[in-house]
């Protein structure tokens, strides 16, 4: 569709929108998902720093750490 001709269009199209509460409420929450700015993850910087202390916490005393053999053993043991 020709640029004009979609301009058009979306103003005829919005002007349906805003006479409905429902269709508005839709139209911001659309809105504010173009407007918000994109991150490259969902998951926030906080946890990425807990989860970076928490490897290197494990990496300074990896021998605490168990073999896969161990601990099916353990499992073994209590069923």
């Amino acid at each position: 569709m020709e640029t004009k001709a979609l301009r058009k269009k979306l103003i005829v199209d919005f002007s349906k929108f805003i006479q409905d509460d429902t269709k508005l409420e839709v139209l911001e929450g659309v809105f504010d998902a173009i407007n918000k700015e994109e991150s490259t993850s969902l998951v926030s910087d906080e946890h990425y720093t807990k989860v970076e202390e928490a490897r290197a916490e494990y990496l300074l005393d990896i021998s605490s750490a168990s073999s896969w053999e161990e601990v099916e053993h353990r499992l073994n043991i209590l069923l």
